[in-house]
């Protein structure tokens, strides 16, 4: 068999989630606070609500406290996720610190976005 293996990507069932992504664009605001694009609201999917912390010697660190996965072809809109830009979801406010763009292993295509936020 000499096709290319795609991974397999999730149920769209299961990408039950949405949410508003406000793409941030500069510190250049009032008071040199952030500015932000126009909302755009994000649909299906997946929201772990679940807070990682690392353990240094200055005590407990939250890494995030929600991790987000977008999927290209089933996310709508997927756009290419930038760190810094703002969330709304569950009624809260977030903040990206890390986008992981992951891959196809065999494609130079990207799989899915984990954002990770607080």
């Amino acid at each position: 068999w000499g096709g290319k293996m795609l991974m397999k990507k999730p149920p769209i069932e299961t990408m039950i989630d949405s949410f508003v992504y406000h793409e941030y664009l500069s510190d250049d605001g009032d008071w040199g606070k952030p500015e932000y694009a126009d909302q755009v609201e994000i649909t299906k999917c997946r929201i772990d609500r679940g807070s990682q912390y690392s353990n240094s010697a200055s005590g407990k660190q939250l890494i995030y406290n929600g991790l987000l996965f977008c999927y290209p072809g089933m996310t709508t809109p997927c756009p290419e996720f930038k760190e810094q830009s703002k969330l709304v979801y569950d009624g809260k406010e977030h903040i990206i610190t890390k986008v992981v763009t992951v891959m196809e292993p065999y494609e130079n295509k990207v799989y899915c976005y984990e954002l990770e936020v607080v």
